[in-house]
């Protein structure tokens, strides 16, 4: 825990030192529910939306925004903290702690999903208190949904830091399944307005799940009986994908040690 906590730090005076940043962060989410809020009332009422979701577009919508930034975060926040620290040439000297890798990398981007978890939180604040977005909130369901949601993408996103370590330049595969969630998942239409095919292909994507459930817990207030065969898809996912991401990364850093290209930017 104190690790944790001296990486959140570290990582927090670091973006404090640039204030700017905070203000065009708030600015372009303001912003972001600002263009959704004039989109919902232009579509007006769907019934597909009402019918799944006891809910408005802007507020499916909202939901669909907030999860997307959140995943997505999760997706690249551990690997665009493995290639700072190529940069800067600090990922030598934190290798080199007595922790595993899995361990050190996860720290490492710890602040990157805390930030996207306050990002998203902030996104789902604004739009209700400021442009009237209708929440019913199953509190249990919801922060179960979003923890393990949380760890599904965090696995992805430790998967990408083992390419990043190895190849130091983004992974090409999460850009390629953002494109795949936006486009099969549902994050701003639902799924079932898709044709069959690429509805079966929607739910091979953790996103289709995390969305799912999020929003059934956020917008219906569905239960946990509701909800348990969600939650039962999304733990499948990690046990897959995590011992995926600490082999890959594991066989990452013995790579770039034998290589001898860890110290290399």
């Amino acid at each position: 825990m104190r690790l944790l906590l001296a990486f959140l730090r570290r990582d927090l005076q670091i973006m404090t030192a640039y204030r700017l940043n905070a203000l065009l962060l708030l600015t372009g989410g303001l912003s972001t529910l600002t263009l959704f809020y004039f989109l919902a009332r232009t579509v007006g009422e769907s019934p597909v939306v009402r019918g799944h979701y006891g809910a408005d577009y802007f507020s499916f919508a909202l939901v669909g925004l907030a999860t997307a930034s959140l995943l997505r975060a999760l997706q690249t926040g551990f690997g665009g903290a493995v290639r700072a620290a190529q940069n800067d040439g600090s990922l030598e000297p934190l290798l080199g702690a007595p922790l595993s890798t899995v361990h050190v990398v996860t720290l490492m981007g710890a602040w990157p999903v805390a930030n996207a978890l306050l990002r998203a939180v902030g996104l789902l604040g604004f739009g209700a208190l400021l442009f009237g977005a209708r929440l019913n909130l199953h509190p249990v369901s919801f922060i179960l949904t979003l923890f393990l949601s949380t760890l599904t993408f965090g696995a992805l996103g430790l998967l990408s830091a083992a390419f990043v370590l190895v190849f130091k330049r983004g992974d090409p595969f999460t850009y390629a399944l953002d494109a795949l969630s936006y486009l099969f998942a549902g994050v701003l239409y639902p799924t079932d307005v898709l044709p069959p095919l690429l509805r079966t292909m929607g739910r091979l994507l953790p996103a289709t799940h995390a969305l799912h459930g999020l929003r059934q817990s956020a917008l219906r207030g569905a239960g946990p009986q509701e909800l348990l065969p969600t939650w039962v898809t999304l733990l499948v996912f990690c046990l897959v994908l995590w011992p995926l991401a600490t082999w890959a990364l594991s066989a990452a850093r013995r790579h770039v040690e034998q290589a001898g290209t860890l110290p290399h930017s």
